[in-house]
């Protein structure tokens, strides 16, 4: 019988139960590198038994592997992994795609005792976007799609849409930024629609539905051989050449990513990954966030050059609430939209119903209202008007943005469209630079950190936009 360290094993009898439960690839090992626990995920992952693998050294369960290569035996000499990705076939040839983390275990003592590892099979994920990608690539061969369909009565969206016509005509980046379910693809399928490129394809992109590991391979796409078990597969910039890439939810794409965007977006070449050609592609970038761009940039989250680059173009949708005259078309548009959906003949919407949607604030705008309709329209009883709003009292409850929450959604200094694109364009950067002066007391080399820029570009700016020093908050 195997001999395991006090401390570890009485730390394994109180969590052992747990281990078993979380329903995620999770073993672990004592200083002599064998495997005193190794669950029933590991063993699916890895193609082996349970039985196979406790109690015995991990290099005679792989027997193909090498000492320097195991993360798990690396921990064993302090080193930590941080949600590392590795590609490899398993026992039986199956290709894994697996993100873990492994960390070496210590005693009262600080002396390592072992080592264990979590980790996660993205192999479904990678499986599910390869079948993304090709019914895009199916869907976009018919690259004729009908302009968006944007319901509206307020002077508030006609501004916006006048706006994004503008944009859409202009072959320049553009940023949406909006709230959860506020139409931000909406708005982006109308760029593309008004744009020379609306013969071409529209690939849309949510940064927050990949891993982050997968995001590299999935923009630029692979070269065989890039690592284990890659294949040669084209990458969604390939797949646009020509039309329009959507990245929504860009805030959560991890910086090195940002950094390799902003390179497509200056050079418009990229490299696919392990290739070592550099590949040319002509694709227009819109981007949409849900989140602040100057608190993400107050963060770190974002790139500030990234952030310029795209914001040739700023597009900021209203939230619901502040475009309440919309509510009824929406309302009565949703109402006939799903009216096949639905046992009973819905003709309308009453008074009182239509009071209740004016009455609620809506922190999940459009798509939550539509969701609401559908939800009464279900559970209506009789044909008729629509009588009752069914709400969700949780959601409800949540609060509200604040004015000064909203405010920093705002684009600032706001103003009527006047001349053409590169007059706008640079007003707004003269007035970020007067802005990053003022922050800075006057010091070029501090304003120009603040733009991430150097201080010859920054000093050739305001000489540019001749900027008076002492009287820079004009």
């Amino acid at each position: 019988m195997m001999k395991i360290d006090p401390e570890l094993l009485q730390a394994l009898e109180i969590f052992k139960h747990f281990f078993d439960l979380i329903h995620q690839p999770m073993a672990i090992i004592d200083k002599e590198g064998k495997y005193i626990y190794y669950n029933q995920e590991s063993a699916e992952l890895d193609g082996y038994s349970m039985e196979q693998a406790i109690g015995k050294p991990m290099l005679k369960v792989y027997p193909n592997l090498k000492k320097e290569d195991s993360t798990m035996l690396q921990a064993l000499h302090g080193k930590e992994y941080q949600d590392t990705y590795q590609t490899y076939f398993n026992h039986v040839g199956k290709l894994v795609d697996y993100q873990h983390t492994t960390v070496p275990l210590y005693n009262h003592e600080k002396a390592i005792i072992g080592a264990v590892e979590i980790g996660r099979n993205l192999s479904n994920v990678r499986q599910l976007q390869d079948q993304v990608f090709r019914l895009n690539r199916k869907l976009y061969q018919n690259k004729e799609q009908p302009l968006p369909e944007i319901i509206f009565a307020s002077k508030k969206m006609q501004e916006v849409i006048d706006q994004t016509n503008i944009l859409g005509s202009n072959d320049v980046p553009v940023l949406i930024v909006g709230e959860t379910g506020t139409g931000k693809e909406l708005f982006a399928r109308l760029i593309h629609q008004t744009s020379h490129r609306r013969d071409k394809a529209f690939i849309s992109l949510n940064c927050s539905a990949l891993p982050t590991t997968l995001i590299e391979s999935t923009l630029f796409g692979t070269v065989k051989g890039a690592f284990s078990g890659a294949e040669n597969r084209q990458g969604y910039l390939e797949l646009a050449n020509g039309g329009t890439l959507f990245l929504d939810e860009l805030n959560a794409m991890p910086l090195e990513m940002q950094s390799k965007l902003l390179r497509f977006l200056q050079e418009k070449t990229y490299w696919p990954l392990g290739g070592n050609k550099e590949q040319h592609a002509d694709v227009r970038i819109v981007a949409a966030m849900n989140e602040s761009p100057a608190e993400l940039l107050k963060s770190g989250k974002m790139r500030s050059d990234l952030f310029y680059r795209l914001n040739v173009g700023l597009i900021k949708l209203p939230a619901l609430r502040e475009r309440q005259e919309d509510i009824p078309v929406l309302a009565r548009y949703f109402i006939d939209k799903h009216k096949t959906d639905v046992n009973l003949v819905i003709t309308g919407i009453s008074e009182h119903a239509l009071q209740q949607l004016m009455s609620a604030p809506w922190p999940g705008n459009v798509r939550m209202l539509e969701n609401a309709i559908v939800r009464s329209m279900v559970l209506q009883n009789e044909p008729g008007e629509l009588q009752q709003i069914v709400l969700d009292d949780e959601l409800f409850d949540l609060p509200s943005p604040s004015p000064q929450e909203e405010a920093k959604l705002e684009k600032p200094n706001i103003k009527e469209i006047t001349g053409n694109l590169t007059e706008q364009v640079e007003n707004y950067e003269k007035q970020l630079i007067v802005d990053a002066l003022n922050q800075a007391n006057g010091k070029i080399i501090t304003a120009a950190k603040l733009l991430n820029v150097s201080r010859t570009t920054l000093q050739y700016k305001v000489k540019k936009y001749n900027i008076q020093m002492g009287v820079i908050d004009s």
